[in-house]
């Protein structure tokens, strides 16, 4: 397997949160330029991928690092991590999985699909599935995990952007730069461990060796694990080894091997460090399995041999320590740190957090969750408690970072959470001393009303909201009145979602209404395009919410005002999000047209939407921006239809099928298979009225098949009932007794769990006894 990275300005990746990026090989052309780049345009991180992405089978046997190359010690530049059987190893430094799901993953073997996301999973890795297509999140969920999806290209408008859905995701999983600074700045002292990377194995149990002494476990141990040879390699080298205090040498048989970097540049660096500098001190350690478990491979070091090598300009390594004698290891590095300029650290519930994420990210530590998490649970139950430990554990719980993903113990810690920064409040609210505790429990509450939602548990959202709603009231000491205004309005937006989704229209409107006066005055005192846009998404919401009941003209007046604001954006700065935008009200008026039964108005907003969203499907050339563009040619199909303008509708109709078509050859998407059997049952509808029933009956059949796979591959509800339509309107063009039979014991077999089908049936009845009579 070739690894490779990608970091900000390919910077060295050293330090920086390691990211996995997957997909299936088919998709990486198209994925590949988009995903890593929005990562890291929220998070300084290294994103490592296969460039293959699984698509040819790694070798079978491992083999030596190729030979070294710009001074370092065995590593590939392209590689990095090694070949086959590395995939286990790989993920154990991973904090983050990233895969880009297309149907394609969905539907065929994939190494992404059917063995990364799987070890991530295992290993209690978080994951974040980007969709890259529309309609697909359903069958993610219930085919490969139920974990949270994003969706690249959102289609509903008036929901949370992508880019602000994956920056919140991003930063509750990594470790930001500034962070881990801190988290640096907090351990007492630096090791410097130096092994040649053929002995990675020891030099992990070397580090764990040292990090079990309970002494020891405020020691940063630095180890060149992800550089890669170049200009930067000596210099990193150099910097480390002036930050460290201690040089630690996994010593093995292979120091033994000539023009070896440990034995050629580190460790005479080290020697030259000592005889100048009192305060740096030298362990070297003799790694090797004991006789139980030592492969028939395996050696020990020959000192003699070492001595052999005029080359290294020494005849021996002093002080060197065996490994399985453990007290006189542990004794070593006692006498060493005793002997170097050691930090004292106040033993604090700030510091055990710092350490405690160093111990979960790997920041200058091997990763070992269960020291992280106990550290972290000290700090968050301290009698003087850190308050990001809380607010760390229950993000661990709630994305599957070094534990199972459990939602309702995430929300344990996060109701912690909450309890501690109201008594931080309670404690200190002095507006003078700017401590912030009025905004991290607003912020506490408002996640934890959203986690709660999540759960399905309405009425803990809602009381949760409304505290927050309340504290709002009290943060403009800390913020000021326009943070503490949109703060506010978000909070209104919050609680109208719940109500919408509880299905209390009028009370979800106030909500809703009182969010867009908020946003109203902040668009008329400041005019900025961020504050219009709220405006319109909120004018958006309300117009959903009026045509829901059946209220026209006010949906009406609230899409107007929406449509004016973005038009007036759109002109002043074009750009496809906020062209979409401008589309989506004109689609939405026309339904409202369409609705009044003014068909001739509501055609020309329907083509005011097409004309957009060609152009867009050309620019932007997704999933999403096609599916707008076959959508929009259906609606003024019908519009057509309904004025008797049949060939116009056939036109219509089969561009759609066409781009639909193409779509589910590319994606093979269920939502694409459902759009092509729409549009054939269009088009055959047209051909029934235009009297071509040969035409029409080919079509329906071919609908028929694809209602029917859709069936084969997931019966739903909605499929079920999709297919005996299609039977129906298929039967209805020959009288076919055959066909009819087929939607009755479709809609029938439905109906006994859904009553409501039950009147479907009763139609077939009905056709099938017109058919008898015929006969007579």
């Amino acid at each position: 397997m070739e690894v490779k990275y990608i970091t900000r300005g390919m910077s060295d990746p050293q330090g920086k949160p390691p990211v996995w990026f997957s997909c299936h090989p088919a998709d990486l052309e198209k994925a590949f330029p988009l995903i890593p780049e929005d990562i890291l345009s929220h998070a300084n991180c290294a994103v490592w991928y296969d460039p293959l992405m699984g698509a040819q089978p790694p070798e079978e046997d491992g083999t030596d690092a190729p030979a070294e190359a710009g001074g370092a010690d065995g590593i590939d530049a392209q590689a990095g991590a090694g070949a086959a059987g590395e995939l286990d190893e790989l993920f154990e430094r991973m904090q983050l999985i990233v895969l880009a799901v297309s149907s394609t993953f969905l539907h065929e073997p994939n190494r992404a699909k059917d063995v990364e996301l799987p070890l991530a999973l295992e290993k209690h890795i978080p994951v974040l599935p980007i969709l890259i297509e529309n309609g697909i999140g359903y069958e993610f969920s219930n085919t490969c995990a139920k974990i949270q999806v994003v969706r690249r290209y959102e289609a509903d408008p008036t929901a949370t952007p992508y880019e602000e859905v994956l920056k919140t995701f991003l930063s509750s999983v990594l470790v930001g730069d500034e962070l881990a600074e801190k988290v640096r700045n907090a351990f007492d002292a630096y090791v410097f461990l130096s092994y040649r990377k053929k002995d990675r194995r020891h030099a992990h149990r070397l580090m764990r060796l040292i990090h079990e002494n309970e002494q020891f476990r405020d020691i940063a141990i630095w180890y060149d694990e992800y550089l890669v040879p170049g200009e930067s390699f000596n210099d990193a080298i150099k910097a480390a080894f002036k930050k460290s205090s201690l040089f630690a040498m996994a010593v093995t048989p292979h120091l033994e091997e000539k023009n070896n970097y440990v034995m050629r540049v580190e460790y005479p660096m080290a020697r030259d460090r000592k005889s100048e500098q009192e305060d740096f001190e030298i362990v070297p350690v003799e790694m090797y399995e004991p006789e139980d478990k030592k492969d028939e491979k395996e050696w020990r070091i020959n000192t003699d041999e070492l001595k052999s090598h005029e080359e290294f300009k020494y005849k021996e390594i002093p002080g060197l320590r065996d490994e399985h004698r453990r007290p006189e290891v542990d004794q070593a590095f006692l006498d060493a740190l005793g002997r170097i300029a050691k930090k004292e650290n106040d033993g604090s519930a700030q510091h055990r957090f710092f350490i405690g994420l160093a111990y979960l990210n790997g920041i200058d530590v091997e990763v070992d969750v269960k020291v992280g998490k106990r550290l972290l649970v000290r700090a968050a139950l301290d009698p003087e408690p850190c308050l990001d430990a809380s607010a760390k554990l229950c993000d661990m719980y709630r994305r599957g970072k070094g534990t199972e993903r459990n939602l309702k113990k995430a929300i344990r810690w996060q109701r912690l959470q909450v309890m501690q920064c109201e008594d931080a409040w309670n404690e200190c609210h002095d507006p003078d001393e700017h401590r912030g505790y009025a905004t991290l429990w607003f912020k506490a509450l408002r996640k934890l009303a959203e986690m709660y939602r999540e759960d399905g548990d309405f009425d803990e959202a809602a009381d949760c909201a409304r505290r927050a709603l309340d504290l709002s009231d009290k943060l403009t000491d800390e913020v000021g009145v326009r943070e503490q205004e949109r703060d506010r309005a978000m909070i209104l937006n919050l609680l109208g979602n719940l109500y919408k989704e509880r299905g209390d229209l009028e009370t979800a409107g106030k909500y809703y209404k009182e969010a867009a006066g908020i946003y109203e005055k902040q668009a008329s005192e400041i005019g900025t395009s961020r504050a219009r846009w709220d405006v319109s998404i909120s004018w958006e919401k309300l117009g959903d919410l009026a045509r829901k009941r059946s209220d026209l003209e006010t949906a009406e007046e609230y899409y107007l005002k929406a449509g004016k604001i973005r038009e007036e954006l759109n002109e002043a700065d074009p750009t496809p999000f906020g062209r979409r935008g401008v589309s989506s009200i004109m689609t939405k008026m026309g339904n409202v047209r369409k609705s009044q039964k003014r068909y001739d108005e509501a055609g020309d907003y329907y083509k005011q939407a097409l004309g957009i969203d060609s152009v867009l499907a050309e620019e932007v050339d997704s999933s999403q921006s096609w599916d707008d563009y076959g959508v929009s040619l259906i609606k003024v199909g019908d519009i057509h239809k309904t004025q008797e303008h049949y060939d116009e509708a056939y036109e219509c109709y089969r561009d759609a099928f066409r781009i639909f078509e193409r779509q589910a050859d590319v994606n093979g998407s269920r939502l694409y298979q459902e759009h092509l059997a729409a549009g054939l049952e269009k088009m055959a509808g047209i051909s029934k009225r235009r009297g071509n029933k040969a035409e029409a009956d080919q079509l329906y059949r071919e609908a028929i098949k694809w209602r029917s796979r859709l069936v084969e591959e997931a019966e739903t509800v909605p499929y079920i009932h999709s297919l005996a339509a299609s039977y129906y309107n298929a039967a209805s063009v020959y009288k076919s007794p055959e066909m009819m039979n087929m939607a009755r014991e479709l809609w029938s077999g439905l109906s006994m769990d859904h009553p409501e089908y039950a009147k479907y049936r009763d139609k077939a009845d009905k056709m099938l006894e017109e058919y008898e009579k015929e006969k007579e």
